[in-house]
């Protein structure tokens, strides 16, 4: 004869089944094979290459000490500091670990970008010593050139034609490399060329490229070059307009001024001198 059960006695049953499974499950330790398996995936996770770089704030460098020098005609000392500023990047050849990535995150000096932002694909640590040092180069011409066409387009800075000579003009850059001097090398020439006192003792920093005509481009990384000017003793930061944007929180005591053109370069800091 068949049993016959009741709906709440089976429910009771079938749930009273259920727990006791679960509390098996619980406290059941997990195979060996499995723990291993565990610990060999997070051990790779912490060790395993990740295609990120790291920029760290570098060094300030005045430029008035022997990166720029006038030969061979009449130049005036600066009163001032005019500082070209660098950063350091992770090599491109290294990959980034987990750990070092963590690091960096918890410092609030260093930031991590994605490898891409940084270094174009197939890049290695050769090809970009090459690719810093020719924009360099191109970078010391154009500042030449914009400098003298701005005293040329501006007399009341009393320089004479035929002392606005390139070939004079002479630069000694060992320990940075790319684009991003353009504006500062620029200022520096005017500077030295003119008897007007545009520094007026003051330390001055900045970044930005240059254009023949006196542009000023945006450049990578500005907020790592604003703590470095910032941790040199700069007084005021020239920036590009194009990385207004970007500029997060720049430390107590120096002030970010926004530039477009050389012009605006050379207005902001003869305001007061």
């Amino acid at each position: 004869m068949p049993i016959t059960m009741q709906p709440r006695t089976v429910q009771a049953l079938i749930q009273s089944s259920l727990n006791k499974l679960v509390r098996t499950m619980r406290f059941s330790p997990l195979p060996r094979f499995v723990i291993a398996l565990l610990g060999v995936f997070f051990t790779l996770a912490l060790v395993a290459p990740l295609p990120f770089a790291i920029v760290i704030p570098g060094s300030a460098e005045n430029i008035f000490e022997k990166i720029i020098t006038v030969k061979n005609q009449k130049s005036y000392p600066a009163t001032g500091r005019l500082d070209l500023i660098s950063v350091r990047v992770t090599n491109p050849n290294n990959w980034i670990i987990g750990p070092e990535i963590i690091y960096s995150w918890l410092r609030g000096d260093e930031t991590v970008y994605p490898r891409a932002a940084i270094y174009p694909p197939g890049a290695t640590n050769e090809s970009e010593k090459k690719a810093a040092t020719a924009d360099m180069t191109s970078s010391q011409s154009k500042a030449i050139g914009a400098a003298l066409a701005f005293l040329r387009a501006n007399p009341d800075f009393e320089v004479a034609r035929d002392q606005l000579v390139e070939k004079n003009l002479v630069f000694d850059v060992k320990r940075t490399g790319g684009p991003s001097g353009g504006m500062i090398f620029a200022i520096g020439v005017i500077e030295l060329l003119t008897p007007r006192d545009i520094l007026d003792g003051r330390h001055i920093s900045g970044t930005g490229t240059i254009t023949i005509d006196g542009k000023v481009g945006p450049i990578g990384s500005i907020n790592e070059k604003i703590r470095a000017a910032h941790r040199a003793g700069a007084q005021i930061f020239l920036a590009p307009v194009g990385n207004q944007s970007e500029i997060a929180d720049p430390p107590q005591g120096i002030k970010v001024v926004i530039v477009a053109t050389l012009t605006d370069a050379i207005n902001a800091l003869s305001a007061r001198a």
